[in-house]
């Protein structure tokens, strides 16, 4: 009797020791096939997602295997194994195994918005609002100048707010740094007073070479106690209240705005856009010279004067280069 129980135990251990070879076997085969897809397939994990929801959704995508493979494979992984919520991308040629790891090591799509120098930050404020890409509610519009324009990485559902915090955290860290750097006894008081300026100098020109003789022009014209007498901060005063204008005329020069730099000395309240790194560096470093003028030249840059007469000759030559049209 006892022979025929160590038989029958004996085959019992070969079975089970035969079922856990072909079911390792298996296992393998599964978690390592290739997908059927024949093009790469981008899937959402949604958060609290579980493990038959994650299976059933590659399932579709063409990694196919049973639910109980993914949940055997999962708790050989052990408690370690952890899917992350988020946007992913698997290739046509992946395997179950690699979407897991995959899944596990949160690698989601990072998606890029461009923030462009000279932006408002209300425009700015209407790029984040406008990308379906992200989440949540901007409640106010952020301090004029607050915000570095950049390009940023994020992931898909990231709130707008945090990219605003992003933004005027990725300003604080930039420009402090910059303004280190500036030379004694620069004409610029603080930190604020150098982004107001930049912020000027931004909307002037987008031309690199042309920054640091802006930004000489205006810091000669603050020495001497001159009006800087810039078209963008009559512009950015008209916005302010409601007043969108395409060509100024002698009337809008005459508006009266704090921000208007025609009627008023010095330095405009606040910035009036959201200046880049090099005008910031323009204007803590310009080319040392004596130009108090420019006026653009038709070709998209600007021609640039140390005295009134000069300047008259030039905004001549413009008028008969572009019949006065701006």
């Amino acid at each position: 009797m006892l022979w025929r129980w160590k038989k029958i135990l004996l085959v019992a251990s070969v079975l089970a020791v035969c079922l856990g070879a072909f079911g390792f076997v298996y296992m393998g085969a599964v978690i390592y096939r290739a997908s059927t897809a024949d093009a790469d397939h981008v899937l959402e994990i949604p958060r609290g997602a579980s493990s038959y929801a994650i299976s059933k959704q590659l399932n579709q995508i063409g990694l196919k295997h049973s639910p109980i493979v993914y949940r055997l494979e999962a708790w050989r992984r052990g408690k370690a194994y952890r899917p992350k919520a988020g946007e992913y991308r698997f290739s046509a040629d992946g395997n179950l195994a690699e979407a897991m790891d995959i899944l596990h090591e949160g690698q989601a799509i990072q998606h890029k918005i461009t923030i462009t120098e000279g932006l408002t930050s209300r425009e700015i404020v209407g790029l984040l609002r406008e990308d379906a890409r992200l989440s949540g509610a901007i409640a106010t519009i952020p301090p004029e100048g607050s915000l570095l324009p950049e390009t940023y990485a994020f992931l898909r559902h990231t709130p707008r707010a945090d990219m605003i915090s992003r933004m005027q955290n990725a300003q604080q860290i930039a420009l402090a740094e910059l303004w280190a750097t500036r030379p004694q006894g620069h004409i610029l008081k603080n930190l604020r007073e150098a982004i107001i300026l930049a912020s000027i100098v931004e909307k002037e020109t987008a031309l690199d070479g042309e920054r640091g003789l802006v930004a000489q022009v205006f810091l000669n014209r603050l020495r001497a106690g001159m009006r800087l007498q810039s078209d963008p901060t009559t512009r950015y005063a008209l916005l302010r209240d409601g007043v969108a204008v395409k060509k100024l005329s002698r009337a809008d020069l005459r508006y009266d705005s704090p921000w208007n730099t025609y009627q008023y000395k010095g330095l405009p309240p606040t910035p009036i856009s959201n200046p880049g790194k090099a005008s910031f560096r323009a204007v803590l470093a310009p080319p040392q010279g004596d130009y108090f003028y420019f006026v653009a030249d038709g070709k998209g840059g600007h021609r640039f004067a140390k005295t009134y007469d000069e300047h008259k000759a030039n905004i001549k030559r413009w008028k008969q280069d572009t019949d006065g049209v701006e």
